[in-house]
This record gives C-alpha cells, structure tokens and sequence, in this order.
C-alpha cells in the first residue's frame, strides 16, 4: 500500500530502473512539497510537463466473469475481448464489479513482487485471472452474468496529458525520466509548470485544451476542470509559470 516518506531536499529528482515501492506512495521535502511515486511510458519525461493516466483499455471494461465467485475467493477472473493483457499489467490496480450479481464493489489487485504474482499474460479474447491483494476479498457472491472492469493503478505508465485530457492527472514531471523509469510527479507545492495562453497570478489553472502538457487560464471551472493548482508567478505563453499545484 502507499506509504509518505520524508527526505531532503534533491530526492525528488531521483529516477529508478525497477520498483522498489508501492506505485503512488508520496515524498515529502522538507518544504513540504509533495510527489507521488511513479511509472512513465515508454517515452521519456518532460520536464514542467503535466501527466495524466494511461487511457483505459476498451475490451477489458464490462466483460463477464467466467466463473462463479463464492463470498470470501481472493480471485476474480473474466474473459477480456479483443485485446491482450501484458503479464502483471493491472497490478496495485483495481476490479470493479459494474454490473449484475455482486455490482458495486471495488477490489484491489495484488502487487507483483515476481512476475505473474498480480495475473499472467493473456491473449486477447482470453480469461484473466487476478490475485486479490492481502486482505481483500470478494463481499457478494459473482455469477457468470456478473460484468467487472480491469482498471490499472493511476500512477502506472504515464503519459503527458492529451489536449483536453482523456485520463485522471498525475502530477507535474520535476525533471527529465528516461522512458519506462520509475520517478517522483509533483501533485502540492510550487511548480513550474507549462504555460498556454496568459494566466494571472492568484488566480486557478486547469489542464490546456490545446496544448499537451500545459495547463491554461480557467474561464469556468465547472466546466474546463480539472482543478491543478494556483498561480504564483505569470511567464508567457509556451514558458514556464510557477503553479502552487494542488493535484489530488
């Protein structure tokens, strides 16, 4: 499970090859800036970019579970449509149960502490089963007519944010992530972040519409949300402002 760690100053910038803690945990700096542990896409980071979640797999949505789940089984499993499952892809993610028998929960999936410990590969229009993490289990018996939707850990692989985005945001890259690496995004503090368009110093930004990886003056916040953070210093377009981001 996440875990907040506290270090000094310059931790943040620290990029890893492998997993060596739980995907979102948080850094803390001494100034209480705050960065969430996690994983990029194959490409590399940009710095003062922002990042949002790897879009959702269509076929592993809605599908129907193979088997019947008795209250209490650490497993759950269905068949995904037309396309495949990469081993341990939806590991430290979630199984949400959306429909019929069993409808309403939210299960977490297992950390793979070795390959295949979360699920194995599987081929598209094949059945993937998934570990349950430690604790967890299945609250209302599922049925073959039960429907479950395979949703990957929010800071799993990456990527930076469409225009308008098509994921939850992450966090701002503080530096440069060679791909596939694992790194810390900032989500509360002062950031420099990239700039569309003129905002104004107290006022709130929200993801650009137009530009990947920038964030734009808000007009209506209900309506051209999310919600990053509030402006402490204005630069010009396509520069870096700083943003006292405040990314949940």
């Amino acid at each position: 499970m996440p875990r907040t760690y506290f270090a000094p100053f310059n931790k943040h910038v620290d990029t890893f090859a492998s997993q060596t803690r739980d995907a979102g945990s948080w850094l803390v700096l001494p100034d209480e800036r705050a960065f969430r542990y996690t994983l990029n896409d194959a490409t590399a980071e940009v710095a003062a970019n922002l990042y949002q979640t790897a879009l959702p797999v269509a076929n592993h949505h809605n599908v129907v579970a193979d088997v019947a789940r008795a209250v209490g089984a650490i497993v759950i499993s269905a068949t995904l449509g037309a396309t495949l499952a990469a081993v341990d892809v939806y590991q430290e993610g979630y199984v949400l149960t959306n429909d019929a028998a069993g409808e309403g929960y939210l299960y977490k999936i297992k950390r793979a502490m070795s390959s295949g410990a979360a699920h194995a590969a599987v081929a598209a229009s094949g059945i993937i089963t998934v570990n349950l993490e430690a604790g967890e289990s299945v609250q209302v018996a599922l049925t073959t007519a039960s429907e479950v939707s395979f949703n990957l850990n929010r800071f799993r692989v990456v990527l930076i944010h469409d225009s308008p985005p098509t994921g939850a945001l992450v966090g701002v890259s503080p530096g440069v992530a060679a791909a596939s690496r694992w790194y810390y995004s900032q989500t509360r503090g002062p950031a420099p972040v990239l700039t569309q368009g003129t905002v104004v110093i107290g006022d709130f930004c929200v993801p650009s519409a137009t530009v990947d990886g920038a964030v734009m003056p808000s007009a209506a916040f209900e309506t051209d949300g999310p919600y990053v953070g509030i402006v402490r210093r204005v630069s010009a377009d396509t520069e870096q402002s700083l943003v006292d981001l405040a990314i949940e």
